[in-house]
């Protein structure tokens, strides 16, 4: 967002230290600048940082008396609060984390929203201060917010008369984290002031791809008279030059084979990563001048399980991937070593070069499986540190506030593989979604009874469809079934796919 604007405007026009210029950050970005720019109020130290996962770890060890004990307090943590008997006794839990956090001149990252609504509510001062710096705002995305980003925005807002927000209901699939679409769809009973603008025209996907998503949506929309205008017509443009249906249709015979179908379609759309492509017939070689490339090309899935069967068959093709979630980047395993590591070796070279070391001497002390999730960790942290140049503090607090698709790199060429969250905001000219079927979509553990309100994983299939720009690829499991969503789409718009076959002997190309 921030290259977006500065692209449209003069350097100068976004903030800057000084606090100049027109700020672009995320809830909890803004949360934190007001705590450390209004620390004395907060009753907090002026250097409070938030706790990296070095940080959290030695405070919950304290609280929990040993690492492991405190690695699961930091798992219950982070998992949606259950109303069950052991709810009080994680309150109490968090509450003598945050102690042990603030003897360090640390902040919990979840708490950091709350702790600025209390700043604005006890200083009413700031509040209008803050009011008058920000006489205008914008939130994108608003369909997404919690009750705690509600009330924090109400309080800057005022009246709302330079209050502008944007987003569709159709795409809230939060509700998990304590998202709420309830504040999006009040918006004019807390504004009665405001002017609703309906921006129906959809300029990134191809007709077929928006008449099939607004149909698959159609059965649980929150947006009345739900209507998108496809502005890009069929065969022109980008359209022509990514081969096939707008929309196919795949059934597998398990979840290996729907892995080895996806890997061959995608070998075929680029025109063949390999001789033995274009040799076994995988792919054709007509289409090796294709302006597609592997970063054009996304895989989406519902939850990370069904990531090994993907990452393998797209690994036997020979296709390089890139993988990402929606969890935070301090969970992932590797990375709490790496922030260790990096915080107790000398400062040296920029924060990229700095983390290329700390991989190196980590994996020379670990064993196989330690040293892979090192590795794997390193790559998914470098394009995030080359972005943060010499300073190792920023590089830190984003991998605290950020999510794993934050880390990843646009530039990479490589096949992007993403849970149907992480995909929310991006968009590719082809789309695969693996695992439209029972089960899955809409999500079901096994054991639990069928969920009464299924609005919102209908929601996230609506998302993982409007993410393709030229082509979404379905695809389910036999023994499984279509998922109940897919029977809204209407079959004349779903284009079977078939099976490649390898050419008999006699066609085999020779070399002589």
């Amino acid at each position: 967002m921030r290259d977006r604007l500065g692209a449209l405007s003069a350097p100068s026009a976004l903030d800057g230290p000084g606090g100049a210029g027109f700020a672009v950050t995320t809830f909890h970005g803004l949360a934190l600048r007001l705590l450390t720019e209004h620390h004395q109020q907060a009753g907090l130290p002026a250097d409070v940082k938030v706790a990296d996962m070095v940080g959290a770890s030695a405070a919950a060890t304290r609280v929990a008396g040993s690492e492991r004990d405190g690695d699961r307090l930091l798992a219950a943590l982070a998992a949606p609060d259950r109303d069950d008997a052991k709810r009080e006794e994680l309150q109490a839990s968090r509450a003598a984390f945050r102690a042990e956090l603030a003897k360090d001149g640390l902040l919990d990252v979840d708490e950091l929203i709350g702790r600025a609504r209390q700043l604005l509510t006890d200083h009413p001062d700031l509040t209008t201060a803050l009011r008058e710096r920000w006489p205008r705002i914008s939130v994108d995305e608003y369909q997404d917010v919690d009750e705690q980003q509600y009330e924090l925005l109400r309080l800057l807002a005022g009246a709302g008369g330079g209050l502008t927000v944007i987003g569709d209901p159709d795409q809230a699939i939060y509700g998990f984290r304590g998202a709420d679409v309830g504040f999006f769809l009040r918006f004019g009973t807390d504004y009665p002031g405001a002017r609703t603008v309906y921006l129906i025209r959809n300029y990134r996907s191809s007709p077929a791809v928006v008449s099939a998503a607004v149909q698959a949506i159609a059965p649980a929309t929150l947006v009345p008279g739900r209507k998108l205008d496809p502005a890009r017509r069929p065969g022109r443009g980008a359209d022509a030059a990514v081969p096939g249906p707008a929309v196919t249709l795949h059934e597998a015979a398990s979840e290996q084979a729907e892995g080895t179908w996806i890997a061959t379609e995608i070998d075929r759309l680029i025109g063949g990563s390999s001789f033995h492509s274009l040799d076994s017939g995988r792919a054709d070689s007509r289409q090796r001048h294709t302006t597609l490339g592997l970063s054009d090309i996304a895989v989406l899935y519902r939850t990370d399980a069904q990531t090994g069967p993907l990452l393998q068959a797209l690994n036997r093709a020979g296709l390089p991937a890139q993988k990402g979630s929606h969890d935070r980047l301090g969970r992932r395993p590797g990375v709490r070593d790496l922030a260790r590591e990096l915080r107790l070796a000398a400062p040296g070279e920029d924060v990229a070069g700095q983390l290329r070391a700390a991989v190196g001497r980590l994996t020379a002390l670990t064993g196989r499986a330690e040293a892979v999730d090192i590795l794997t960790a390193g790559e998914v942290l470098a394009p995030l540190a080359r972005r943060c140049g010499d300073d190792l503090e920023l590089f830190l607090t984003e991998i605290s506030l950020g999510a794993e698709a934050d880390a990843q790199d646009p530039r990479a060429d490589a096949v992007t593989l993403l849970t149907l969250y992480a995909a929310k905001g991006l968009e590719f000219e082809v789309v695969f979604i693996a695992g439209c079927e029972r089960g899955l979509l809409p999500l079901r553990w096994p054991g639990d009874a069928p969920a009464a309100d299924t609005s919102e994983e209908r929601r996230l299939l609506f998302v993982g469809m409007t993410r393709a720009r030229s082509r979404l690829l379905l695809s389910y499991t036999a023994p499984r079934g279509p998922s109940p969503f897919l029977a809204a789409i209407d079959p004349a718009l779903l284009s079977r796919a078939e099976v490649a076959r390898r050419p008999p002997p006699d066609r085999q190309l020779r070399l002589l």
